[in-house]
């Protein structure tokens, strides 16, 4: 029996179709032709099959060319990509000067050479299903209904569009409030000698709300304009915006960040990404627990990891005759803000091109496929390498005080005798992480630190007793709160932590009652910027952000949250916590202290998340 799937309003709907005429059929429909979606299309037809490419756009490349990104990221070179990367580089240097504009075309017309049948300004606005297996979609273009057939449909959408629409599950932004990380929007420039691209972050955004995107779009255009460009010409706005973060399918394997820190590894991988875990704003107080122990916790957030992406992480659970290659592949919150980098993409559609060849052409499903000849296929092109596994890393350009950063593995300690001599430094979360690792054999040695007249040394074992879930060195937790502790610890190249803030979430994690009087006051002081540590002229690119206080962003946000998991585990302070947020939120004048810009921005989003967050911990109390 086939079915006709359908979103509408948001509802998904199902009906039975008898005989729906298709008005073709198709090998492949790739749906969304972005840097995954147009590379795969190639891919596929390169193989032989029939293509049918579907773009809501007006040219092919999304964020690779109609959003101005030009370059790479992070990620690991390798694939069949890398032919039509060197075709796009080569009409670059001849034609065009810039990547993005160059990219359009030569994709493009390498897509049109192999026979692929593209639709532009094309949307999916249905699936066809037997059972659970897709076998077509239904495409509005130019005001037209018309149905496709296809032994194969690649969601390459970014958003998981398709598979939402044929009923796969799904998931989409942060546990705290449910949303995603900041958007962006890239604009071109002429500096006397070559064009250049700009980027800048702003708030976050409800793409599948048209008001809410609509507001985004022309918010970030305005915003932009009016920033001060000296000696450079403003030539252009990218026509696209930068959404990093959208719907996460559930997929056959998934892969969690609790996973990947405990070198928990697939043993199908279709390719290793590798980039650090960065979220593109401040507020990471409001991330999960797991990617708080790491970045804020050990302060690690800006170290490199290596993530083992499973094949079957682009297979949504439960379906056949269709893949999701793109960003939005089955990986939690926190592991998607490393697995999307440009490689990433293009390697992903490799896979789901040779993993869909092999099924139509043995006349198999997709889960009937062999993962040997996936994996030889793509060891053979270099998609797929043992070298990419590179476990931790120290990477980027510069230190966070602008030196030149030196690259390096990260080694763990792997001897308690050591932990000392790596906690007393002023770089001790190779050290905390490592202890951490050690488990309970490492906390004799942190217990002797707490009395040791270092008071690196001291400080730093309390971080690493917390991190293994002891509460020994919470006195020494609480002094770091009291002072305000400002000394920021050098570990990463950006988002260095200040102790003080690093204390504040360990308590909370703990769920320690005895400093939350401390941290009430703390949200409800409007002196508390006055304070010495809200002076200090940090050299760090995290803390100098114009018309954003982050300091005492950092040392309000932290409180919240430890506030919030405080009153999650003693119902007892919850009504105290709750009248200390009252005070603290409700009249909006912490907004103010906070930042002066604008509510939509990257820095007045994260202000209103801070009350959003607590006053949904409010809410949450009361129903319970």
């Amino acid at each position: 029996m086939m079915y006709l799937s359908e979103l509408y309003r948001g509802e998904h709907r199902l009906q039975i179709v008898s005989q729906p005429v298709f008005v073709k059929e198709f090998d492949v429909i790739v749906c969304g032709l972005g840097t995954a979606g147009s590379l795969a299309a190639l891919f596929c037809a390169e193989d032989g099959l029939s293509v049918l490419g579907i773009e809501a756009f007006t040219c092919l490349g999304g964020t690779h060319t109609a959003g101005g990104i030009g370059g790479h990221y992070f990620g690991c070179p390798g694939g069949r990509y890398e032919p039509l990367d060197e075709a796009v580089r080569s009409f670059k240097d001849r034609y065009t000067c810039t990547a993005p504009e160059s990219r359009k075309l030569v994709a493009e017309q390498a897509l049109l050479a192999q026979g692929v049948e593209l639709f532009y300004e094309a949307s999916v606005c249905g699936v066809f299903l037997e059972e659970k297996t897709v076998v077509g979609v239904r495409v509005l273009r130019h005001g037209h209904l018309a149905d496709y057939k296809a032994k194969l449909v690649l969601d390459c959408t970014a958003e998981a569009y398709v598979a939402a629409i044929a009923g796969c599950e799904t998931e989409f932004g942060r546990c705290a409030d449910g949303q995603a990380q900041p958007y962006s929007l890239v604009s071109m420039f002429w500096n006397g000698e070559r064009h250049k691209y700009n980027n800048v972050d702003f708030g976050r955004v409800n793409q599948y709300d048209p008001e809410s995107l609509s507001q985004a779009i022309l918010f970030a255009r305005g915003y932009q304009m009016t920033e001060a460009y000296t000696g450079r010409s403003h030539i252009a706005q990218m026509p696209l915006l930068g959404i990093r973060e959208g719907r996460r399918i559930i997929a056959e394997e998934q892969v969690l960040l609790e996973d990947v820190l405990a070198d928990k590894q697939t043993e199908t991988p279709m390719f290793y990404s590798y980039a650090d875990l960065d979220k593109h704003g401040w507020d990471i107080a409001f991330d999960s627990a797991c990617m708080g122990d790491w970045a804020i916790g050990a302060n690690l957030g800006a170290y490199n990891v290596t993530v083992a992406v499973p094949y079957k992480a682009i297979l949504p659970k439960g379906y056949e005759g269709i893949l999701v290659p793109c960003r939005a592949l089955g990986v939690d919150r926190d592991v998607s803000s490393c697995v999307r980098m440009v490689p990433d993409m293009k390697k992903v559609a490799e896979v789901a091109a040779q993993w869909g060849a092999l099924a139509i052409r043995q006349g198999k499903t997709l889960r009937q496929v062999s993962y040997d000849r996936l994996k030889a296929a793509l060891t053979s092109s270099g998609c797929l390498k043992e070298s990419d596994n590179r476990g931790y890393y120290i990477d980027g350009r510069k230190n966070w005080d602008g030196t030149p950063l030196v690259k390096e593995p990260v080694h763990w300690i792997t001897d308690t005798a050591l932990l000392p001599q790596g906690l007393k430094t002023e770089k001790p979360g190779q050290a905390i992480w490592s202890a951490g690792r050690m488990g309970q054999k490492a906390l004799p040695v942190l217990r002797e630190c707490l009395t040791a007249e270092d008071e690196n040394l001291k400080k730093h074992a309390a971080f690493a007793l917390a991190l293994l879930g002891s509460s020994e060195g919470n006195a020494i937790l609480r002094d770091m709160v009291v002072n305000r502790d400002g000394f920021m610890l050098r570990d990463c190249r950006k988002h260095n932590n200040l102790r003080g803030c690093m204390a504040i979430y360990w308590l909370g994690r703990l769920g320690d009652k005895t400093i939350a009087p401390r941290l009430m006051a703390l949200i409800c002081d409007e002196k508390e910027q006055e304070r010495p540590v809200y002076q200090n002229a940090l050299l760090t690119t995290r803390y100098k952000i114009a018309d954003f206080d982050n300091i005492y962003f950092q040392f309000m946000s932290q409180a919240v949250m430890a506030l919030v998991r405080i009153g999650d585990m003693h119902a007892d302070l919850q009504a105290q916590i709750a009248e200390a947020f009252r005070t603290a939120f409700e009249d909006g004048s912490y907004y103010h202290r906070i930042t002066k810009r604008p509510a939509m921005s990257s820095e007045g989003n994260m202000a209103m998340a801070m009350k959003n967050i607590a006053f949904s911990a409010m809410e949450n109390w009361q129903n319970k």
